[in-house]
């Protein structure tokens, strides 16, 4: 009978430890990453993570007490993570059909205008995105605008690595066109010591906002948790959406 007793108390004791375990706060179990996307998120001189979205993040972790090192790699990698691997953040992710039901959100944390740009020599003329169906463009793979474009129908677009290899497909004279945002060409012309007037915005897809990108299975109750502390950082600093 005692033994009984004992084994029953030790079942017990299991599915109290279980319950403990599948109830406890794991908000802070979370690898949180991101790509180097001026001005939104960058190493600066001190070799630190720096820029406009980097600091909403921090600001916001400080709210929710994680103390977590945001992980910088690149974005074919970090995407690769995200979908693959569970408990997984990204920013700065724009929030697209194609991408609105792979992740959870939170968010707007910013604002972007997406265009195609053209050598300032070129006499291409757009008025409507049809017509950019008629000319190639260079794009940096599973950027969401690139998505939006492939799944438009555009069998024109030359995928690339990163930004500055799209830019430089539009300066050596291998595309006609250059898919981007405006906060990637503003830095990309300072960094590249072009003169401004080297590339002009020919024709504007959209404008769309950027967000923090989770893996499907954290917790909703997790994800209610992050976006309170955005708003709250929203209102106890002076961070701006980005619309240049």
């Amino acid at each position: 009978m005692q033994k009984q007793i004992l084994i029953l108390l030790l079942i017990a004791i299991g599915i109290f430890l279980t319950y403990l375990y599948l109830n406890q706060d794991n908000i802070s179990d979370i690898r949180i990453l991101t790509e180097e996307y001026k001005p939104l998120q960058y190493i600066n001189e001190n070799n630190e993570l720096d820029g406009y979205a980097a600091s909403v993040v921090k600001d916001i972790l400080k709210e929710l007490n994680i103390s977590k090192e945001i992980e910088l790699t690149d974005w074919d990698t970090a995407y690769s993570l995200i979908l693959n691997e569970d408990n997984i953040a990204l920013f700065s992710t724009i929030k697209n059909h194609e991408r609105e039901d792979k992740f959870k959100w939170v968010g707007p944390i910013g604002t972007l205008k997406v265009n195609l740009y053209k050598s300032a020599d070129s006499d291409i003329s757009i008025n409507s995105l049809d017509g950019a169906k008629d000319y190639k463009i260079s794009a940096v793979k599973d950027y969401a605008y690139t998505e939006d474009l492939l799944n438009l129908g555009f069998k024109n677009i030359v995928e690339c690595n990163s930004e500055k290899e799209a830019l430089n497909k539009l300066v050596n004279k291998e595309v006609d066109l250059y898919l981007t945002s405006n906060i990637a060409m503003d830095e990309l012309v300072k960094s590249e010591n072009e003169p401004i007037d080297f590339i002009e915005k020919e024709f504007n897809i959209s404008i769309d906002q950027f967000y923090i990108a989770f893996s499907k299975n954290y917790p909703d109750k997790f994800i209610t948790r992050w976006q309170t502390a955005l708003e709250k950082v929203k209102q106890n600093s002076t961070l701006l959406f980005i619309e240049n």
